[in-house]
């Protein structure tokens, strides 16, 4: 295990076969890591990489805490040792916890490796580890409401635009845009100007917006691309789109332009079925037809056994996340 600068980190990591888009300077900059500090970047070896990250510390009631979104691998075939070694080196660093968020496709040695490296599923998990993904080399094929909305968006003169490099007023326009929607829909997320601003000025993430005749924008999408995998990022949506189809409009054109640009797959993100209203976003991304993936997920290491049930109950009562 090595620590090393951030240059290195993305330099070593460019040659990659596996980067989560959680592992990209767009994200880095996103997170505000420059700024704050706090951030480790380490790698198992400087010299023969096989696997990376950066992470972010977190400090709260005098622990501190090492959070992992995913890991950069040289290869995606690896052995269960790879990971026990890499994190066994994690939990040498000083931390009281270890939080890891893995969005690596589900693997099974993964699973040995990280559980022999002392890792443990935490009590209560807030993210998804099922997705759906498409597959872009081949036709796309929708169920029928998704072919109903498509086929009605095509009367209402829609446009659809792909932006690399959106200029400031755009990215401004997005940010509120998104923002009214989350507030119209109860959610507590919200969208920074000058995080997004980075975010969207990075190479890993771009700009997909349906607007109407008059250029009223109905639909938009920020998207992740990585070498030929590219995923949704966030999305919002106007009243209107409702009554004319442009989501449905925006993601079609979407896989389109992904696939002239040589991208093969898209990742829908975080299918959550339930039995309350986020059945209807899980019914919406599973109308496209793909492969149901499974990610490796959350982990957890923690130097004291009290630190399980507490980081739980910080998580759900204080933070107020929703458990999945």
């Amino acid at each position: 295990m090595q620590l090393i600068t951030k240059e290195q980190f993305f330099e070593l990591t460019a040659t990659f076969e596996w980067l989560p888009y959680t592992q990209t300077y767009g994200w880095f900059a996103f997170c505000n890591c420059d700024n704050s500090g706090n951030y480790l970047c380490l790698v198992d070896s400087f010299e023969k990489p096989q696997i990376a990250c950066f992470c972010h510390v977190k400090k709260a009631l005098g622990l501190k805490m090492l959070l992992l979104e995913g890991e950069c691998l040289k290869s995606k075939n690896y052995k269960s040792s790879l990971i026990k070694s890499f994190y066994e080196g994690v939990c040498t660093l000083g931390y009281d916890m270890v939080e890891v968020v893995s969005n690596s496709v589900y693997n099974s040695e993964f699973e040995i490796g990280i559980r022999r490296a002392g890792f443990l599923r935490p009590v209560g998990a807030f993210s998804m580890p099922l997705s759906n993904w498409i597959d872009l080399r081949t036709a796309i094929k929708y169920n029928s409401n998704w072919t109903r909305n498509i086929k009605k968006s095509m009367d209402f003169q829609l446009q659809f635009q792909l932006h690399d490099s959106p200029d400031d007023e755009l990215i401004q326009t997005i940010v509120s845009f998104y923002n009214q929607f989350t507030k119209e829909k109860g959610f507590l997320h919200q969208l920074n100007l000058e995080a997004t601003t980075k975010l969207l000025r990075s190479s890993n993430f771009s700009l997909g917006v349906v607007t109407s005749p008059d250029n009223t924008i109905l639909s938009c999408i920020i998207y992740h691309s990585t070498s030929s995998h590219a995923g949704l990022l966030y999305a919002a949506k106007s009243e209107e789109a409702k009554e004319n189809g442009a989501t449905f409009f925006m993601y079609s054109h979407l896989f389109e332009a992904l696939r002239n640009k040589g991208v093969e797959s898209f990742d829908m993100e975080k299918l959550v079925p339930s039995t309350h209203t986020t059945d209807g976003v899980f019914l919406f991304k599973d109308g496209v037809k793909g492969e149901r993936v499974l990610y490796n997920g959350e982990w957890s290491w923690y130097k004291r056994r009290i630190y399980r049930p507490l980081m739980y109950f910080v998580k759900k009562c204080l933070f107020k996340k929703r458990e999945i």
